[in-house]
């Protein structure tokens, strides 16, 4: 019994840091693991209104990004016809995985932004951040592929 209730114990410690205010309650995956994956950016909000274009090339909706468990994003788009690769990537989760911080290159574009993660499933990535002029975005993601 002691067992039982020390084991259910842990399991709510361990859960309660990984909730988010959209989704999910309770997962037994842990978040690097939910993350990893091939993801294609489905809906992007600009201050609130849905937009399907933006001179953001890493926030234009299609934009496909790569996450591995190294810490390593390749973000892929469409560009004058094109696909095109970024230059570098980098993620990392921090304050209790609540915060995505994203450090990527594009073209000669920098971004690096400390997002907020709203949902992370292993099918959906919702995440939000203020951008250096003040802008509100909203991106939301959709899982393609796992990545064993």
């Amino acid at each position: 019994m002691k067992k039982t209730v020390f084991f259910l114990a842990l399991t709510a410690v361990l859960c309660a840091g990984c909730r988010y205010k959209e989704g999910p309650g309770i997962s037994f995956v842990a978040p690097e693991y939910r993350m990893m994956g091939n993801w294609n950016l489905e809906r992007v909000f600009l201050n609130g209104e849905q937009i399907t274009e933006t001179e953001y090339l890493a926030n234009v909706p299609n934009t496909y990004y790569m996450f591995d468990l190294d810490g390593i994003v390749d973000v892929m788009y469409f560009y004058n016809n094109a696909m095109q690769s970024a230059v570098y990537g980098r993620w990392k989760f921090q304050n209790n995985c609540k915060e995505l911080v994203m450090d990527f290159q594009l073209k000669t574009q920098k971004y690096y932004y400390v997002a907020t993660i709203k949902k992370l499933t292993k099918k959906e990535l919702f995440y939000e951040y203020d951008d250096t002029f003040g802008n509100h975005w909203r991106l939301e993601l959709a899982c393609l592929s796992r990545v064993n």
